[in-house]
Order: structure tokens, then C-alpha cells, then sequence
């Protein structure tokens, strides 16, 4: 990544959380995590059973690069929100994070929610790297589904987030012939940014880090000269090595010159969290609402 000789040069490695990633076990620290992906999967089938959508459009040729788009009748150019989920890394898929798209849609935005190749099979060098093709895609389709080019925002949670923010990093001049800034802003959930502390941990066992692939897959070693507004986006019941990460993050692109907030979300943990974009006045809409310019619609379904 080019940095620009202006802002402040990439922190060092120490700069940023360096634990060991047993703490980052947030199943075991989540009771009941499984009814919440229950909860979202029964949810989101529902949306994708009632909202106008085209699903499983292809963005390459990996059997695992579609995505779906969730439309909206508010307007002719619509922002786009691109969700990347969570499962760390090896788990879930883009079907159960439909739901958010009955918040958002009615709000004026489209959402998609997009697949990305999942591990053992898939290295995270792939991962990262389909994601910015599946955002290249939207970009250059925008026009094909009624959505504005020129305002895609990413969001992701967990290791979707730590993917979001991998694409905010992107020099999408070099090699994507796109605009140097094509996304216009992203919101990560419990998101990793540095992920040294995970190859000393059980979820090497499917991310096979080495030091090199660890860092060119950190966010917070990989800053651009340019950053677009980024909301790192923590919850107040998950383990504090999430929180830290997000902190820390948000206060690095804050000290490079760009637009960063960390906020922490109360009562909610690592997957309890994901719920609150099912809820048009939770604080974590609201943000994400206010970065692309809109408001909440009154007639959103909240998803309890």
C-alpha cells in the first residue's frame, strides 16, 4: 500500500493489541450464541421470502463469489451498503444476514449481502482478495440495480469486519482500474485489525498464518494515503481483546488524518450485537444511517 510522505507513517506492530488468542474464543465467552443464529437465520429467510431481491448473483468464477442484492423503491441512485459476515472465517453465509436488509431498504439504501470462499479451503489472501472483486463488481454494476457507484459503504462483522476494513485499505487504483477511494465508508463489528495475536492460537488450525500473510493482512499495518469515514463498532459483553482491537483501530485512522469513531454498544456481545441491525433506532443504525445521509424509516419491521 502507498502511504502518503504528509500523515504520520504506519504504526509498528507493537502499537497495536498483541495478545494471545485464546481470549478471542468468543463462542465460549457468548452464552446462547446459537439461538441468535437461529434467530437470524429464521429472520432472514423471511426477508428473502418477501423483500424484492435478485440473489445469488455471480461477482466471479469462485463457486462461493454471489451475492444478493436487496432493492429499494426510494430512490433511482441509492446508497449501497456491501455486508460481509461473520464465522470466523470458516463459517455462515451471506443467507443469514438478510434481515438487516428490511431496515435498511425501506431507509433508501440497498443491501447486499455478499459470499465470500471460507477456510480450510480458502487462504485469507483469497478471502480479501474476492472481496474486492465482489466490491469492483458492484461498482461497475451499480447502474443494473438502481444503486448510486459513487456511494458504496462496506460493513462487516467479525471476520466480516476484519474484511471490510481490509477493503478500506485497498489502493483501488493499482490493478482495479477504479477510483482511488471507491467506498465511501465503512462500519466494522467487533472487527479484527491486527491479526498477529491469531496465528498463536486455535484458529491457525483453518487461517494458516505465517508472520508475512499476518501482516499483509492487517489493516493496521496497511493504512492508505487517502481514508474514507470509518465507525469501529464494539459490544460492551464481548471479550475485551474485540473491544481493543476496534479501539485502537478507530484512534490509528484518526491519527492518520482520516475520519474515525469507536463506539461501544451496551448490553450486547459478539453475536447479540448482529441483532441491532435488525433495529432501525438502535445506535448502531442510526450511525450507519447518518454516514450515508439518511434517516430511519418509520415503517422498518424490527427484528426481535
Amino acid at each position: 500500500m502507498s502511504n502518503s510522505s504528509s500523515t504520520p507513517p504506519n504504526p509498528a506492530p507493537s502499537a497495536a493489541p498483541a495478545r494471545a488468542a485464546a481470549p478471542y474464543d468468543v463462542e465460549a465467552a457468548s452464552p446462547g450464541f446459537r439461538e441468535h443464529l437461529q434467530r437470524y437465520s429464521v429472520a432472514s429467510r423471511e426477508t428473502r421470502a418477501r423483500w424484492p431481491a435478485r440473489l445469488d448473483v455471480r461477482y466471479g468464477d469462485g463457486a462461493a463469489e454471489r451475492l444478493d442484492i436487496f432493492l429499494t423503491d426510494r430512490s433511482a441512485a441509492a446508497p449501497i451498503v456491501v455486508f460481509l459476515h461473520g464465522g470466523g472465517w470458516r463459517g455462515s453465509s451471506k443467507e443469514d444476514r438478510s434481515f438487516p436488509a428490511e431496515t435498511f431498504c425501506p431507509a433508501g439504501a440497498i443491501w447486499i449481502s455478499m459470499e465470500y470462499p471460507l477456510a480450510p479451503a480458502a487462504s485469507v489472501d483469497q478471502m480479501v482478495e474476492s472481496v474486492r472483486r465482489g466490491i469492483a463488481w458492484v461498482h461497475r454494476n451499480a447502474h443494473t440495480f438502481a444503486g448510486d457507484r459513487d456511494r458504496i459503504f462496506v460493513c462487516g462483522n467479525s471476520a466480516g469486519g476484519h474484511l471490510a476494513a481490509m477493503a478500506m485499505v485497498t489502493d483501488w487504483s493499482t490493478g482495479w482500474h477504479l477510483p482511488e477511494s471507491p467506498i465511501r465508508g465503512a462500519t466494522t463489528i467487533s472487527g479484527v485489525f491486527q491479526m498477529t495475536p491469531l496465528r498463536h492460537g486455535h484458529a491457525n488450525t483453518w487461517l494458516k498464518l505465517d508472520v508475512d500473510s499476518a501482516v499483509r493482512n492487517s489493516p493496521i499495518f496497511n493504512l492508505p494515503a487517502r481514508g474514507s469515514p470509518l465507525l469501529c463498532v464494539a459490544a460492551a459483553n464481548e471479550p475485551p481483546e474485540f473491544r481493543e482491537q476496534s479501539e485502537v483501530f478507530a484512534a490509528v485512522w484518526r491519527n492518520r488524518g482520516f475520519a474515525g469513531e469507536y463506539l461501544l454498544m451496551p448490553d450486547v456481545d459478539h453475536f447479540s450485537i448482529i441483532g441491532e441491525l435488525g433495529k432501525p433506532a438502535s445506535r448502531l443504525v442510526s450511525a450507519m444511517l447518518r454516514q450515508m445521509g439518511l434517516e430511519p424509516a418509520a415503517a422498518a419491521r424490527v427484528v426481535t
